[in-house]
């Protein structure tokens, strides 16, 4: 029993040295790599010390107000990229303004139209037909006055209220729709 006893311990302790052998020898190849890698940094620093910092040189003269303005000029212009797309958006509202104007002008048209026609009805007498007659020889010459003024009247009042909508030359057309 105790050569049982005896073995087991003799084998943990072989096993015990060679993982003690095996994590000093790892030890020692990562204390080399690190004196590698400080000496690589060592050499590095020693010949950036050692060589001097040349300045690169321009062969012709230089204006260096050119140069300034030419910066400021290239700085102004990537800055001012922004605006473009500002003024793109306050164009695009402005029209859509003009827009839902004319269409509130057109409601209004027709609310004034409605109103002429409460006001001042067309009046038609109605001839009772028995027979088919030609339409002509049945209208009188006041009826036929009453239907062209109030058909002349009418368009030329919705011209000059579209007409003064549109102003300072800018003509939008009437169907153009709202782009949305």
């Amino acid at each position: 029993m105790n050569l049982i006893f005896g073995v087991i311990i003799l084998a943990m302790f072989i096993l015990a040295l060679r993982v003690i052998w095996a994590t000093g020898l790892q030890v020692l190849a990562m204390l080399q790599t690190a004196m590698v890698a400080i000496n690589r940094y060592r050499a590095l620093r020693n010949a950036r010390a050692s060589i001097p910092v040349i300045m690169p040189r321009i062969n012709h003269e230089v204006d260096w107000e050119v140069m300034s303005d030419t910066v400021r000029k290239e700085i102004h212009r990537r800055n001012s990229g922004f605006g473009g797309e500002l003024d793109r958006l306050d164009r695009q509202y402005q029209a859509k303004q003009k827009t839902i104007k004319l269409y509130e002008a057109d409601i209004e048209i027709a609310r004034l139209e409605r109103e002429l026609q409460k006001i001042k009805p067309v009046v038609i007498n109605p001839v009772p037909e028995v027979k088919k007659r030609h339409q002509s020889k049945n209208r009188s010459a006041q009826e036929q006055v009453v239907l062209d003024e109030v058909s002349s009247k009418t368009p030329h009042q919705v011209y000059q209220l579209r007409e003064a909508l549109k102003g300072a030359g800018v003509t939008v057309p009437v169907n153009q729709q709202a782009r949305h």
